[in-house]
């Protein structure tokens, strides 16, 4: 019979931590948890200005935004002989509301409004 060397370990016993604490350890030693709500809040800073900004945008050229969409329901209806006046009329009121919506997220200046304030939210 051949026995086993001894200086090989059993299977599951290490005299390391489990690999969750290993895991865990690390993540401590990095300060994961700050990094991460530091990027989620930097991240949400920068889809506010995103997001203002598409309002100035679009409130800026509204009017451009709906003569497009009237010389596009235009020249759909004319093309389907009028076929499907009430499907495009559906869609303008959807693309007009669409950018009134968008507008609305401009950063108009008033106080605790939705783009009126320049601090994140905080976290905790």
């Amino acid at each position: 019979m051949t026995e086993k060397p001894q200086e090989q370990p059993e299977e599951g016993s290490s005299s390391k931590p489990p690999l969750a604490d290993q895991i865990k350890a690390k993540m401590d030693e990095y300060e994961l948890d700050r990094h991460l709500n530091d990027l989620a809040t930097t991240l949400e800073h920068a889809v506010r200005t995103g997001m203002t900004k598409a309002g100035e945008f679009a409130h800026e050229h509204k009017g451009d935004f709906e003569r497009l969409i009237d010389k596009a329901a235009t020249a759909v209806d004319r093309r389907t002989d009028g076929k499907h006046a009430d499907k495009i009329q559906q869609v303008r009121g959807s693309l007009e509301r669409g950018v009134d919506k968008i507008a609305e997220q401009r950063d108009d200046g008033t106080p605790g409004e939705q783009g009126g304030s320049d601090v994140p939210p905080s976290n905790g």
